[in-house]
Parts: C-alpha cells; structure tokens; sequence
C-alpha cells in the first residue's frame, strides 16, 4: 500500500472510530437536555408512565416518557459502548504505533 493511501486509510478509520465514539454519548446527552427542557416547560416525566404533555397544541406524552426513560437509562449502554470502541481505537494505534516502530527499524538496519 502507498504510504498515501495508508495515512488516508488511517485518518479515515481515526475520523469514523471518533464519530462512533463520540456519537453515542452526544446523543444521550441530547435526551437529557430535551427532557429538562420539557420538565422545564411543565411536563410530568417519570419512569413510570406516560404523563399527559401538551406543547404548541401537540401532544408529546410518550415522546417525554421515551426521552426521560433514555435520559436516566441510557448512560447504562451509551457509556460502555463508547468506552468501548474507544479501547478499539486505542487498541488499533498501538498497533499502528508498534508496526511503524519495527518498520523503520528494519529500515534502519538493512
């Protein structure tokens, strides 16, 4: 492989493990701001049951429940799915930091 084409392969796969990482936890984020925004607008959200939640003429019941319930849980699968992947990329660099390594010392020596 071109060593272009091998440090675009690697800024590749470096950009598309960051996204799988970070989107995760991003997205659970995102459920624990729009639930304190409902529970801010007057919504009742709990894990127990679906709360009447109109907004702006619609009705959003489940939607509150769905967010709050994926608020409160969903840390409990986004965090170690994250972390995951994350160990993969770490896992991957060594690698590539330990191939570049005996590379360029067998380079060295011949």
């Amino acid at each position: 492989m071109a060593t272009a084409a091998r440090a675009r392969f690697w800024r590749i796969l470096d950009r598309t493990l960051l996204v799988l990482a970070l989107a995760p936890v991003l997205i659970w984020i995102l459920s624990i701001i729009i639930t304190m925004g409902l529970s801010y607008a007057g919504c009742q959200i709990d894990e127990g049951s679906a709360h009447s939640c109109v907004i702006a003429g619609q009705e959003l019941a489940e939607f509150a429940y769905t967010s709050g319930v994926f608020a409160a849980w969903g840390g409990l699968l986004m965090l170690p799915t994250s972390f995951s992947i994350l160990m993969l990329w770490g896992v991957l660099r060594l690698i590539r930091l330990l191939f570049r390594a005996r590379r360029s010392g067998s380079q060295t020596k011949g």
